[in-house]
Formats: structure tokens, sequence, C-alpha cells
């Protein structure tokens, strides 16, 4: 048994790479729609258009397993375009500032979440029971 296993080692590395790269694909499709809710009229028509077709893309690159580097490009065009989504407040007629929520998502792709700036204030309460 062990022997087939490792036999097959390189066969579930590849599987495993697969699966990590559409889970993050999904999730960052996720992210980008989440964020074109929050601005709504705020985003550009042109940006919102974009993302609209790039999530179309992710969810049909997703359901037809399409090869590592197809995921792996639509996951990076996803990226860059949610950070661009996030410089945009909504309501503020597309005025740079730190508006919406960072993403979310794997060590397997590199994309994290951004960390709080020296304007967001975090609080908390902590109870010692």
């Amino acid at each position: 048994m062990i022997g087939e296993a490792e036999r097959h080692r390189n066969e579930d590395e590849a599987l495993r790479a697969a699966i990590d790269a559409r889970n993050e694909l999904d999730s960052v499709a996720y992210q980008v729609e989440r964020r074109l809710a929050d601005l709504g009229d705020a985003a550009p028509a042109h940006e919102k258009a974009r993302a609209e077709m790039l999530v179309a893309d992710a969810r049909q690159a997703v359901k037809e397993e399409a090869p590592l580097d197809r995921i792996r490009s639509l996951s990076s065009d996803l990226q860059q375009l949610y950070h661009g989504l996030a410089s945009i407040q909504p309501g503020g007629g597309g005025q740079p500032g730190g508006g919406g929520q960072p993403g979310t998502g794997g060590p397997a792709g590199g994309w994290q979440p951004q960390s709080p700036g020296p304007d967001d204030v975090i609080d908390a309460d902590f109870d010692r029971s």
C-alpha cells in the first residue's frame, strides 16, 4: 500500500493544486460580487461590466474544471480588479479611500486579506471568565 501511495503522490499533488486554485478563484469571484453589491451605483460602469464578465468567466471555469493556467489567470485578473474596487468608497462617487471589506483567501494562491490601516480602529471587549 505504501508503494502504491508513493507512485500516486504526483497525481495527488496535482489534483490538490487544481482544487486549491479553483477554490481560490471561487472565493475571489464571490468577493468581487460582494464588493460590487456594496458599491452599488458608485462603481464605474466600465469596471462593473468588466467585473461581471470576469466573474461569469470564473464561474464557468470552475464549473468546467478548466486547466490550471486558465484558473490562475482568471484569479489574478479578479484579484487586481478587486483591489481597484477596494479603493472606491460607496456613495462617494468613485473617490479613492479605504472603503470595503478586505477579501479572504487561502494560502494556496497567495491572496491575503488587507491589514487594517492606521485609521482603522478595531474595538473589542475581552472577558476573562
